[in-house]
């Protein structure tokens, strides 16, 4: 793997995990603190949650090792475009059932299925931002 591989993979993987983190992390507060909200339909995240996963992304991106200063715009792109590409593919709510079921090992195989069309989107996001 290149190294330039091996960074648009990281960015891809750490898009992911901050996504999921961080849409349940959300998720979770909002049931503790109220009532849940109505389910959301892919393609249409609460602004909360869709700021909060670009938040921790982007910050877990520029954390990933080998990712420079220079780099940070390509991961602003990456998180920003893979929430645009994660929204397409589930709700809020489903995000936070893949959550706890990968937390807990017991992530069925469609939620599986899921997480990696989820990777490949980062993966995909960082790498057309690299390529401009």
């Amino acid at each position: 793997m290149s190294g330039r591989t091996r960074l648009l993979a990281i960015f891809g993987g750490a898009a992911v995990i901050a996504l999921i983190a961080a849409v349940a992390i959300t998720l979770l507060r909002g049931h503790e603190t109220g009532p849940p909200g109505p389910l959301v339909t892919p393609g249409r995240w609460p602004a909360a949650e869709r700021t909060a996963f670009i938040d921790s992304c982007v910050k877990s991106c520029r954390a990933s090792p080998g990712v420079t200063a220079d780099r940070y715009p390509l991961c602003d792109q990456a998180c920003k475009c893979g929430a645009d590409e994660a929204e397409k593919m589930v709700a809020a709510e489903e995000l936070m059932d893949i959550y706890k079921a990968v937390q807990s090992g017991k992530a069925t195989a469609d939620q599986n299925d899921k997480l990696e069309k989820m990777k490949a989107a980062g993966i995909a996001c960082a790498t057309q931002g690299a390529k401009q």
